[in-house]
């Protein structure tokens, strides 16, 4: 039994991605309590286990200084492919949710991934929420979206 295993991960919709998707991951701004350097998301692990996998992480700075950017790097490269959208804490961050917003306005069947305090909707074709935001958190993510995990989520 991996780690990863015994996580309490709750989704609803179809998984594993059908093929190597694009991940978008959304990055909120350090603080004291989180530093960094910490290391989580899901497109690192989820390249391990699926190497046509591609990414990017945009945070706040980067979207408010080019209007085009999150289309550009986020929408256009997942053209016929899957999209994944990870996100931290997203409720407490109004670009955070505005960005998701936007990407499922185009993208209704996108896979969103909360990491961290998951919002009180759950937004996305397939919505999986990992309930921290941590390495293995992630590990965990990229595992069922792999379709190779030792997981069962809680289904909701």
């Amino acid at each position: 039994m991996t780690p990863s295993s015994t996580l309490p991960l709750d989704f609803h919709g179809t998984l594993p991605l059908p093929a190597d998707p694009h991940v978008v991951e959304l990055v909120p701004t350090s603080t004291l309590a989180i530093d960094r350097q910490t290391p989580w998301g899901v497109a690192g692990p989820l390249r391990e286990l699926r190497p046509g996998a591609t990414s990017v992480r945009l945070a706040q700075p980067d979207l408010a200084a080019d209007a085009d950017l999150l289309d550009r790097t986020a929408l256009t490269p997942a053209t016929g492919r899957p999209l994944v959208v990870v996100v931290r804490d997203a409720a407490r961050h109004a670009w955070m949710s505005d960005a998701l917003t936007h990407l499922l306005a185009d993208r209704p069947d996108a896979v969103v991934i909360e990491m961290g305090v998951p919002g009180s909707t759950s937004p996305g074709a397939v919505h999986l929420a990992t309930h921290g935001a941590t390495r293995v958190s992630g590990q965990a993510a990229a595992e069922l979206l792999a379709g190779v995990a030792d997981v069962t989520p809680r289904a909701n």
